[in-house]
């Protein structure tokens, strides 16, 4: 089926285009990627439609564009809310609490230069970066102009250039992200601090890289991963090929790069204790439901699927997870008990209150909220 998707409004009002940004139904994003890949000269006007999709959808206003009329606008505004609710009622889609942009987000820099400029500023936008802040207690999702899916957790600054796709595939990210990226003869890229950057082609892999962590983590799922340290000349001073199922762990202080396989872990179930024998704390904790998908997850990667893990992990560490995860900081005043271990899965549905409730059940605790943060100590017994 052609289309002459010549200009903005061409796109936009398109059905299937539409879709293919909100929903990220496959038949349109099989044909809208294959689309793009055959009219190059397009990438601009593509980019900039899928980003004033999503900028209505998340804002629910009229953006500056002079190619976007009040006529064109209210047309708009009803075919997204008709395809929204369609995605609301399918069963399939319920399990996230996010669709394929980034609502949950906060478009820093640029929204309004990018729905109001004109061809004259239309190279210094070109320069821009696009910039998606995830608050801490909440997770993400967006679409890139490739096709490339991208998860977001939770205290993460992700951004890509206004131009991306157009000069390369290259992106920033300070946190944690989930990559199923599009396969294309462009490397995609994922810069990070400490002079690290990631390079694939088209493959599934997690990488957290939060600037407070002593650890950088990549985790491979499928395909093939470069994870490369380039010194302050840009030279590429080492370099590891990771194979599906691998970890590379960088250790910030001391520069040094280990790979390791990671632990799948099984699908939680109530009642089911674990047969990790050297742990004495939390086993499986109880669960509200089963979770299929999970039995051939990672616990890396856990955290996409709405699924909180802690495998053999200091309640220091968790009360870090557990910070990023609630959005409630966390503090522990006694030093034996920030070495205490725990193992154990949880779904969204619970609260802070009720993990660190499971908790007790297992190390005996004590919390008190104290000017919006959760203090944590030893239960004295009686």
């Amino acid at each position: 089926m052609e289309r002459d998707n010549s200009n903005i409004i061409d796109f936009i009002l398109d059905e299937s285009f539409q879709r293919f940004v909100i929903n990220k139904n496959p038949e349109d994003a099989k044909y809208w990627e294959s689309w793009i890949g055959e009219h190059p000269e397009s990438v601009e006007t593509f980019e900039e439609s899928c980003n004033i999709i999503s900028f209505i959808v998340a804002r629910k206003v009229h953006p500056k564009n002079k190619a976007i009329s009040d006529e064109v606008y209210e047309k708009l505004i009803l075919q997204i809310e008709a395809e929204t609710q369609k995605s609301i009622q399918e069963p399939e889609e319920r399990h996230f609490a996010f669709y394929w942009y980034a609502a949950s987000a906060v478009l820093v820099i640029g929204l309004f230069f990018l729905f109001s400029y004109s061809n004259i500023f239309k190279s210094s936008l070109l320069s821009q970066d696009l910039e998606v802040i995830v608050p801490k207690g909440q997770r993400s999702q967006l679409l890139l102009p490739d096709g490339t899916k991208v998860w977001l957790n939770s205290g993460t600054v992700f951004k890509y250039p206004s131009s991306f796709l157009k000069h390369g595939r290259e992106v920033f990210l300070e946190g944690e992200a989930f990559f199923s990226v599009t396969h294309n003869k462009q490397p995609f890229i994922v810069h990070l601090k400490d002079n690290l950057f990631v390079k694939v082609f088209g493959t599934e892999f997690n990488v957290k890289s939060y600037a407070e962590d002593k650890i950088v983590e990549t985790t491979l799922i499928k395909g093939m991963v470069h994870f490369v340290r380039k010194n302050e000349n840009n030279q590429i001073i080492s370099e590891i090929k990771l194979a599906p199922k691998e970890m590379v762990t960088y250790e910030k202080f001391i520069q040094k790069m280990t790979v390791s396989k990671v632990m799948p872990y099984a699908a939680p179930v109530a009642s089911v204790k674990s047969t990790t024998p050297k742990l004495d704390k939390i086993n499986k904790v109880e669960q509200v439901k089963e979770t299929e998908s999970l039995s051939e997850s990672a616990i890396t990667t856990a955290w996409k699927d709405n699924t909180l893990v802690f495998h053999d992990e200091t309640l220091e560490e968790i009360a870090v997870k557990m910070e990023r995860w609630f959005g409630i900081p966390l503090k522990i005043q006694d030093e034996e008990l920030k070495r205490e271990r725990f193992t154990g899965n949880f779904m969204n549905q619970e609260s802070v209150y009720q993990v660190l409730d499971i908790i007790n059940r297992s190390e005996p605790i004590q919390y008190t909220k104290q000017n919006k943060m959760i203090i944590i100590t030893k239960k004295k017994h009686n």
